[in-house]
């Protein structure tokens, strides 16, 4: 056996770090009597990172050897551990401080179903408002259209007032049933001066009796009667029939021609002919 046989070296080369680590990755899966070759590589990088491969210093192998020295008061680490702390305590050997981690902002998300809930929730809260609105709407319209129709009512009104307080007065026929048929009923009832009353009657008493008995109040004498009656041009059966002015006979028209009265002394009540020519007629 020779006793000066050379020693066996590694193949000339760079020397490569992350190979190296990635070699160590693969065997610190084997069993925990492989963690100090794991630590003395990782003094090896250290090394390297520390400075170039060519540039062996006094300072180099230094601190080299005190990086092993504190890897082997360390216990040894086994797996992928064992890696990310050699790996720390490397970067920390030379001065590498990783920056600090922003905090991240919280994020909100919503839930889509209670998005669209609310986004339902205010489409029929507007939907009711613009409801409410149409109805405040109709209401206003209402109120000022029945204000507009009492306004043209109480108007029309007050016109109508108006004409009927400037219109002559006109008063309607009277009915031929009514003040004819009453002075029918006192057919045969005597004349008598002054008087008012079936027992007896004048000209004028006798009208004036029938128009209140069909309701209607007249003046005593024929001249009275002639001055408060409307005057007419073409009599109807129930108009007075006056005679003179002032009058000083009346009778009760019936037809042309004809009239009932009570003429004078000695004659009753009766259906008589218009002897002469009428001064006029009047209507009540």
């Amino acid at each position: 056996m020779a006793l000066n046989a050379p020693g066996r070296h590694r193949a000339p080369g760079r020397h490569n770090p992350l190979a190296e680590l990635t070699l160590i990755a693969k065997e610190s899966a084997q069993p925990a009597v492989k963690g100090a070759a794991i630590i003395a590589a990782s003094g090896g990088l250290i090394a390297s990172v520390a400075g170039p491969a060519s540039a062996a210093d006094a300072s180099a192998s230094v601190s080299a050897d005190t990086s092993a020295q504190a890897a082997a008061a360390t216990p040894a680490a086994v797996g992928p551990d064992a890696v990310v702390l050699e790996t720390g305590n490397a970067l920390s050997a030379i001065g590498f401080k990783p920056a600090a981690a922003k905090k991240a902002k919280p994020v909100v998300i919503e839930d889509v179903v209670v998005k669209e809930q609310r986004a339902d929730a205010e489409r029929k809260a507007e939907a009711a408002r613009q409801k409410a609105q149409a109805e405040a709407d109709r209401q206003r319209a209402e109120a000022r259209a029945a204000a507009q129709t009492r306004t043209q009512a109480t108007t029309s009104a007050s016109r109508s007032t108006d004409r009927t307080a400037l219109a002559p007065k006109s008063n309607p026929a009277p009915s031929a049933s009514g003040i004819v048929g009453i002075a029918q009923s006192m057919f045969g009832v005597p004349y008598a001066y002054g008087g008012t009353s079936p027992s007896g009657f004048d000209c004028s008493g006798l009208t004036q009796w029938v128009y209140r008995q069909a309701g209607i109040s007249i003046p005593r004498t024929a001249s009275a009667q002639q001055s408060a009656a409307t005057r007419v041009s073409s009599p109807a059966p129930g108009d007075l029939v006056f005679f003179g002015y002032p009058a000083y006979h009346v009778g009760i028209y019936v037809s042309p021609g004809r009239m009932i009265d009570a003429q004078r002394s000695g004659t009753t009540v009766g259906n008589h002919s218009i002897w002469t020519t009428p001064s006029g007629y009047g209507r009540f």
